[in-house]
């Protein structure tokens, strides 16, 4: 699947398509059954190798990739039954905000000894476990899929008659910039697109999801996500950012791109191309 944005943004890198199926692609990177990992050192690899990478409910990583990505909500039994409590802590400032110390550390310790200091002193992403747990269990959108897999795979690589739930665009600075005023010459009100301060792979997924069910659904920005930066390293430039957005709002874009701001004498000044 050629995309005209893509190409009139000039991105350094394919698009990537987000895709639902029953059948798991030959050849796809996958995480072993059962591992705590981030997934988005597989996504970085579909980006900038062109691999694709497949995820069902038993290799999805963490307990927010599998809401992420869209397997239900995972913190009610994270790591062994911990769940939500468990979560809320480390989400705040870890062994000091749990209400059971013993049990929290007991919990770290079956925990990968790289990842045991961050779990202890907790990710800092609310203010109080209260918060945490609201974000969990209200705020956080949860699609629970029928298909067995979900596919990360280069946009090229998607053939006809397939529709992707997602495309995800990874972009610099201007290029968002660009993005962003694509799809605010198409949508209506000054929100088109959504910020929220949570997971990678959640910004890609969940809430993108979630977007996809309105009748004017908006984009999502992301990677800014401390963690995911950490655990991708120099595997994605440091100025790149996710520009996520439902297949339904894709083809708007692509309409708009034939003839709209990347054909502009601003957007060709600033790409250099003029």
């Amino acid at each position: 699947m050629k995309s005209i944005t893509a190409e009139k943004l000039r991105l350094d890198y394919e698009p990537v398509a987000i895709l639902w199926s029953n059948t798991r692609p030959e050849g796809a990177l996958q995480i072993k059954p059962h591992v705590q990992t981030c997934i988005m050192p597989f996504f970085a690899q579909v980006v900038t190798k062109g691999k694709t990478a497949v995820f069902d409910r038993e290799t999805y990583g963490c307990p927010g990739a599998r809401a992420g990505l869209g397997f239900g909500n995972g913190y009610y039994d994270a790591f062994g039954g911990a769940g939500i409590d468990f979560m809320a802590a480390f989400f705040v400032k870890g062994a000091e905000s749990s209400k059971d110390l013993d049990s929290y550390c007991a919990t770290v310790q079956h925990i990968p000894g790289r990842e045991r200091a961050k779990f202890m002193q907790g990710e800092r992403l609310h203010t109080n476990t209260e918060k945490a747990k609201r974000f969990m269990t209200v705020d956080l959108p949860i699609t629970d899929i029928a298909e067995r897999y979900v596919i990360f795979t280069p946009l090229a690589r998607v053939k006809p008659g397939e529709h992707p739930v997602v495309v995800v665009f990874v972009a610099n600075p201007l290029q968002i910039s660009g993005l962003v005023t694509l799809v605010g010459a198409i949508r209506e009100g000054t929100d088109p697109v959504r910020v929220p301060p949570m997971a990678a792979c959640q910004q890609i997924g969940a809430f993108v999801y979630d977007e996809a069910k309105k009748e004017r659904p908006r984009a999502v920005l992301g990677y800014t996500d401390l963690a995911a930066r950490a655990n991708v390293g120099r595997t994605l430039p440091g100025n790149m950012f996710t520009f996520a957005v439902p297949f339904s709002l894709y083809e708007e874009m692509e309409v708009e791109a034939k003839d709209g701001v990347f054909d502009g004498p601003i957007w060709k000044s600033l790409a250099g191309e003029q």
